[in-house]
């Protein structure tokens, strides 16, 4: 593995095991981040499993009473209710951080009306035909609660798998490479330790000769004088 130009310093060993504590903290807050996420993911998907099994039933129901209105009464009286009935819908949309994340929900407003407010007169419409028309909107309804829930968990879900690249990043590359390079600064400075001991006690070998052949010769002289 390549030092990147990083000189074998001290210095720079320090800085490697800084990054790498750093690196190694990150992992940890992201670990923790992705298994709250996922506790939040799991909690969402168990209420919309829910309600899209109340959504289920209520389609059930409006296609059950719009094939049977349409069997008594006709398709064109039940094409005529619906447009009788046409209007726009009320609704607000909220959003709330969770983990950083704007999620949305919304406030529905009169999506299931009385038979006397869908536009049609009760004596001349057929309870076949606003049975149709009140399951359709119940149907409606349930189908309006799901969707911001189903992108709820989108959101949550794209969030999870962001943070668990980021983790494998840091796990698998960053920390991997940052170590490698401590080992390599930390086998250089060893390896300089070692020559820089060999060094010294060469030096130190030398000195001992030197002065132990310095004794010798102030002996030699010592005896040569004593002789004459």
């Amino acid at each position: 593995m390549s030092m990147d130009n990083i000189a074998p310093t001290r210095m720079n060993m320090l800085t490697l095991k800084g990054q790498i504590k750093l690196a190694a903290d990150g992992v940890g807050l992201l670990k923790g981040k992705r298994d709250a996420l996922m506790q939040e993911l799991l909690q969402r998907a168990r209420v919309l499993r829910d309600m899209r099994n109340l959504l289920h039933e209520r389609g059930r129901s409006a296609e059950e009473a719009i094939a049977l209105a349409r069997a008594v009464r006709g398709t064109p009286e039940l094409k005529s209710a619906a447009m009788a009935g046409r209007r726009g819908l009320h609704a607000t949309v909220r959003t709330e951080k969770v983990w950083g994340l704007s999620l949305g929900d919304v406030d529905l407003e009169d999506i299931v009306r009385s038979p006397s407010g869908r536009g049609v007169g009760l004596v001349d419409t057929s309870a076949h035909v606003l049975e149709a028309s009140g399951s359709a909107e119940y149907m409606l309804e349930q189908l309006l609660r799901c969707a911001p829930l189903e992108r709820n968990l989108q959101i949550i879900g794209e969030e999870v798998k962001k943070v668990s690249r980021r983790i494998n990043a840091l796990e698998e590359y960053l920390l991997p490479k940052l170590r490698g390079q401590l080992r390599q600064i930390a086998s250089v400075l060893d390896e300089r330790e070692r020559e820089d001991t060999f060094r010294l006690k060469k030096i130190k070998g030398k000195k001992a000769r030197q002065k132990v052949e310095k004794r010798r010769k102030e002996a030699e002289q010592a005896a040569g004088t004593a002789g004459v």
